[in-house]
């Protein structure tokens, strides 16, 4: 096979018919992607074959995850998000060079939690530089109380394993790799799991000694994600139309207020407000398939003048199911503790619904104990700093989805 291009523009139809168009004395050369010479920069060189065996759902993880004795699927230990901006017109040339560098990891590393998982999702603002109509809307504040910034990157680049050298390498790799219009704007890392939410909150801002508990994942002390808690899979993808098999991806930034916190409550109350009231800190540990909660928010707010977080959010379910899966993660800023929000689900409207229902508005009206953060689930130690939304296309479109002469 000659090291050169055929001269022919190389869409990700002809890149899937023909297994990549491998040009390999241009790869030995280090030149992955480029111009053809034709004056606009929309040919390329090469791109290498897609390694065999993934699933063309990007999300599709559940499979390959670790699970705990109870069967609930762990989520990987360390994770990056890559946020991608535009600094010019999008081109061939430079979906290409994406495409060729994300087979590359995934040459390199093997698929699961051991090796590395990747998801990429793309924003309404790419799909407005593009000229296609947006299948995600522009991020929005959902509550009149909350004043986050509004995310405008092209496109958010989902790193995770259980090593954090893998995601560590992956995003140099990546970065190193991309060419003009695409560029990484931010970079946002954390971890997930027993030990890491302690090693995060140690000497942050207002994090005392000895919390959160040493097995606690989460920096607030509690496990989620129970299997019961969580959408599937199949539930979150899109189901038909132009992006069937896709899903919608909400990003979010969460400053932690963890002085009060652990400050202000014992164990039991926080398990309170985390769940519901009538949950202790004992039994939302022990429990290992997800908890019932109370669905009636009026009738706990008058019996017990609160009401908790989970218990709230679940009002937000349909025919009892989850409307969202989550695999957001802990982080930190200086000195001030986060949890960098990700939820899948088939629309962004299933994440804002189930943000409303945080609100818990029929506990408001029913008590005046309850107000929008005071006795109301985590409201009051929570404020959303940032907001994105991102569709995360299959992985046969998942470079510059809706890119003229690419994605054809």
């Amino acid at each position: 096979m000659s090291g050169e291009s055929s001269g022919q523009p190389v869409t990700r139809r002809r890149l899937l018919v023909t297994g990549g168009g491998i040009a390999l004395a241009a790869l030995a050369a280090g030149r992955l992607a480029g111009g053809a010479g034709d004056g606009d920069g929309d040919r390329v060189q090469a791109v290498r074959p897609a390694p065999p065996g993934r699933p063309d759902r990007q999300h599709v993880w559940d499979a390959v995850l670790r699970t705990d004795a109870a069967g609930n699927r762990l989520a990987p230990r360390h994770h990056r998000l890559v946020h991608l901006s535009l600094t010019g017109p999008p081109t061939v040339a430079a979906a290409a060079v994406l495409e060729d560098a994300l087979r590359a990891l995934e040459e390199r590393y093997p698929l699961g939690p051991a090796g590395l998982l990747v998801a990429v999702g793309w924003s309404a603002a790419w799909f407005a530089a593009v000229g296609r109509p947006s299948p995600v809307p522009a991020p929005t504040a959902i509550t009149a109380d909350e004043a986050p910034a509004l995310d405008a990157h092209a496109a958010c680049v989902h790193l995770a394993s259980d090593r954090e050298e893998a995601v560590a390498s992956a995003e140099r790799r990546l970065r190193g790799a991309l060419r003009p219009p695409l560029a990484v704007a931010d970079v946002r890392a954390g971890a997930v799991g027993a030990g890491f939410a302690r090693r995060i909150g140690r000497g942050a801002n207002g994090v005392p000694p000895g919390q959160p508990p040493r097995d606690s994942p989460l920096l607030m002390g509690f496990a989620s994600g129970r299997r019961r808690n969580q959408a599937g899979e199949d539930d979150v993808t899109v189901a038909d139309g132009p992006w069937a098999g896709a899903t919608t991806m909400h990003v979010s930034v969460l400053s932690l207020a963890l002085a009060t916190w652990f400050g202000s409550l014992d164990d039991d109350q926080r398990a309170a407000r985390m769940f519901a009231p009538g949950i202790d800190a004992r039994r939302a540990r022990a429990t290992t398939a997800g908890l019932e909660l109370p669905g009636d928010l009026a009738r706990t707010a008058r019996r017990h003048g609160l009401v908790g977080h989970a218990q709230a959010a679940a009002t937000a379910r349909v025919g009892g199911r989850p409307r969202i899966l989550r695999r957001d993660f802990n982080g930190r800023d200086s000195d001030q503790p986060l949890v960098h929000f990700v939820s899948l689900q088939r629309t962004v409207e299933d994440f804002a619904a189930t943000r409303r229902a945080m609100a818990a508005t029929a506990a408001v009206d029913a008590d005046r104990r309850v107000g929008a953060h005071v006795n109301n689930g985590i409201n009051e130690w929570i404020t959303t700093r940032s907001r994105a939304n991102y569709l995360v296309p299959v992985r046969s479109r998942r470079s510059c989805p809706g890119l003229a002469g690419w994605d054809a």
